[in-house]
């Protein structure tokens, strides 16, 4: 999934970035759902995702040079879907990517609407976007050794007001994510 061909000859070659727009908990909000994961999941033997990693993918852009990344932000800009409430109610995991996972039993309408929004906007950019059903939700384990079975978690609020354009970048050490730019909803 790239969002722009990759340079033909004679082109310079051109820097991407590994971009996706997310919601960004707050550092409050990021720390309560690691402890609810370490306490709910636990006992999977798998690796929990760090709070300050903590988000929940809207869109996934990929590999995006400068000139994409500027119409991707001009795009968001545009973007008016007004605040929302989004509530993680349920917990699961899927074999591929080997991830457990926390999400919402009812997605609300106004996520949605911002998901349809930014993906509009990112195929106006030139973005080649996945095709499966967009499924809400925060990742927070990885690899487990002992696969989650249905698992019960007290409901989480989460108060959304803003939606970030965030960057991918491996490391040593894992891969950590970072927000780049934030929208008002």
């Amino acid at each position: 999934m790239t969002a722009r061909p990759p340079p033909q000859d004679g082109d310079a070659a051109e820097a991407t970035q590994r971009l996706f727009f997310a919601l960004w908990p707050q550092p409050d909000l990021q720390r309560r759902l690691h402890a609810l994961a370490h306490a709910s999941l636990h006992g999977t033997g798998g690796r929990l995702v760090s709070p300050e990693n903590l988000h929940l993918t809207l869109v996934f852009l990929g590999g995006t040079g400068r000139d994409c990344r500027r119409c991707l932000e001009a795009a968001a800009g545009r973007v008016r879907t007004g605040r929302f409430s989004l509530q993680l109610d349920v917990a699961g995991y899927w074999p591929r990517p080997d991830a457990g996972w926390f999400g919402c039993s009812q997605p609300p309408g106004k996520l949605l609407d911002l998901v349809a929004a930014l993906q509009a906007g990112a195929g106006g950019c030139g973005v080649d976007l996945q095709t499966r059903p967009y499924a809400a939700h925060v990742t927070v384990v990885r690899r487990p050794v002992h696969p989650p079975g249905a698992v019960t978690i007290a409901p989480v609020e989460w108060p959304v007001d803003t939606f970030v354009l965030a960057e991918s970048q491996s490391r040593p050490d894992g891969v950590h994510y970072r927000p780049l730019r934030a929208w008002p909803l």
